[in-house]
């Protein structure tokens, strides 16, 4: 049977001709670029709408009309063919629509089964006239050719949103992007929807999420008994300069997100009372008997709540944390007077460099990496900022020695010519690298307590070597060594609990018939032990259970 001819013939072509060779084939000029094909309606709506394919796209056609022919065309609930042939399909309505309301009603009309039709008829319906449209000589190849011009437009929109709505492009790299875009392709065609709303969104939608995420971490929590769990505090300030106070259970299989507690209002205080009133109801939540810890930093208003949880709570810990501990530590180191006259010289370089434009546009001739600037608030600043020189060392000195710094106007000031000589002297650089070689040590552990996955039978081990390594610098004077060791153990002393030296003996990595013997190590299992066993006459004897010298015993009590 021959179908009757497209429409789109009539209104953008000019000599339009029937082909007696193929029954749906016409010889047609195409009135805009004036190019004569021999085709069907697929290629020409192809050429019309500039997307191309299967033939080359009109580049003469107006912007608007091959957008109202584009419109048309996608607004089709079906495949190429289908919607192609729905086209005209309604004479009616095939007349020219400015409104996109009505050019998608224009193919839908001809595909949408009747209302009084149930969905399983609808669906089968469709179904059958996929199936026989799939028997038509080349119909796979149009359909891929069609869903491939559909997807190129939705990448062009989701692009546009992107830019417009100024979203991160990492966005695009995460699995929540992809699952939502797989969603929505899903849905298919289909009209009045566009999203949940704004109203929706804040309200209903939020509510039925956190159900769900409430729902997902039940697992978690039944574990909690079985492993125990941590509580963790952490104080903040948001943009608007608002205390705010995180509090998030730990446990083996996971952390989340328990509640925030905004502090700093009108007769609230930030006091050790008022954080303790919190860190309760937390552990009240989550069950006494299944909390071993408490971490939060290093205040005296936590160090305050720390014994007021630890008088409730005999057998739960607080713990100072030991990343905010270890950055103290690098704090007093910074304020030593040979390590302070160091870092005073570096932050002269640093600032130079990064206020001088001209300067700075030098260095990125000779360098690939850029200066790291000093941050106070960042864990470690003095150790990346200083490793960071040395590594650019080379050309820093190539920019104080180039031709575009003597032509510098600037280069005969004395501020330029006391960087210049800081830069080439020698001394200074082996200050730096002194002063590395000692807290780069305690680096490693900040970095190991500062990294998913860190445990907490890790630091005693780890904090050992690291003093180890501070004893066998060579690059500083004895003395300079012993100010740091002291103030390292000092530290140290501050921030070690029992609990520490007894996950310590349980770690698997450092299992070893020595650690038995380590007097400091079996102090501290003696000391945690007697909080979470029942006292026995034992303990006031002085005596070591046989349990506790084997590990096995160890565990099978714990």
């Amino acid at each position: 049977m021959v179908r009757d001819k497209h429409e789109a013939f009539e209104l953008h072509c000019v000599g339009v001709e029937k082909d007696t060779k193929k029954s749906n084939s016409h010889h047609w000029t195409c009135k805009y670029c004036g190019k004569r094909y021999t085709s069907g309606a697929t290629r020409l709506l192809q050429h019309l709408t500039k997307l191309g394919g299967q033939v080359a796209a009109c580049k003469e056609i107006p912007d608007h009309i091959a957008s109202e022919i584009r419109q048309k065309m996608l607004g089709s609930p079906n495949t190429l063919p289908t919607s192609i042939r729905g086209y005209a399909s309604h004479p009616s309505r095939a007349s020219a629509s400015t409104s996109s309301h009505e050019g998608e009603s224009h193919f839908q009309g001809s595909n949408i089964g009747s209302s009084s039709q149930s969905p399983t008829q609808r669906d089968s319906q469709s179904h059958a006239r996929q199936s026989g449209l799939g028997q038509a000589p080349g119909h796979v190849r149009s359909s891929l050719t069609w869903i491939k011009e559909k997807q190129k437009i939705a990448d062009i929109e989701i692009a546009r949103t992107v830019i417009m709505e100024n979203l991160s492009f990492n966005l695009l790299n995460s699995n929540q992007w992809k699952t939502m875009v797989k969603a929505i392709s899903e849905v298919g065609p289909c009209q009045g929807w566009s999203g949940p709303s704004y109203s929706d969104m804040r309200t209903t939608k939020i509510n039925e999420e956190k159900k769900r995420i409430d729902l997902s971490l039940a697992p978690m929590r039944e574990k909690w008994s079985r492993y125990g769990c941590t509580i963790l505090s952490d104080g903040w300030r948001e943009r608007k300069n608002r205390g705010i106070i995180n509090i998030l259970v730990s446990c083996p299989i996971g952390t989340f997100f328990l509640r925030a507690v905004e502090v700093g209002k009108k007769g609230k205080k930030t006091t050790g009372v008022f954080i303790y009133r919190h860190i309760k109801k937390a552990i009240e939540e989550v069950g006494p008997s299944n909390v071993v810890q408490v971490v939060t930093d290093n205040a005296s208003n936590c160090r305050y709540m720390g014994q007021l949880l630890e008088g409730e709570y005999p057998h739960i810990v607080w713990t100072p944390c030991a990343t905010h501990c270890l950055d103290l530590l690098m704090e007093d180191i910074g304020k030593l007077s040979w390590v302070k006259a160091c870092t005073l010289q570096a932050s002269s370089i640093v600032t130079f460099f990064t206020q001088k434009v001209k300067v700075l546009a030098m260095f990125r001739e000779h360098s690939k990496l850029e200066i790291k600037k000093p941050a106070t608030t960042r864990f470690a600043y003095m150790w990346i900022v200083l490793s960071r020189l040395l590594e650019v060392k080379v050309p820093l000195r190539h920019t104080m020695v180039s031709t575009f710094w003597s032509e510098w106007d600037e280069s005969s000031l004395e501020e330029s010519k006391s960087i210049q000589r800081l830069c080439l002297d020698e001394s200074f650089w082996d200050s730096v690298k002194a002063i590395l070689s000692v807290i780069t040590p305690i680096y490693k552990v900040l970095r190991m307590t500062d990294c998913e996955g860190a445990t907490l039978g890790l630091l005693i081990h780890i904090m050992r070597r690291a003093m180890e390594e501070i004893r066998e610098c060579t690059l500083v004077t004895e003395d300079q060594r012993g100010e740091v060791l002291e103030i390292t153990m000092r530290r140290w002393t501050w921030m070690h609990r029992p609990f520490h030296g007894f996950a310590g003996l349980l770690h698997p990595a450092f299992k070893s018939p020595q650690l038995y013997d380590d007097v400091e190590v079996l102090s501290d299992r003696l000391q945690y032990m007697s909080r979470v066993v029942p006292i026995h006459p034992i303990w006031m004897s002085g005596e070591i259970p046989l349990f506790f010298s084997l590990h096995v015993g160890i565990e099978s009590q714990w």
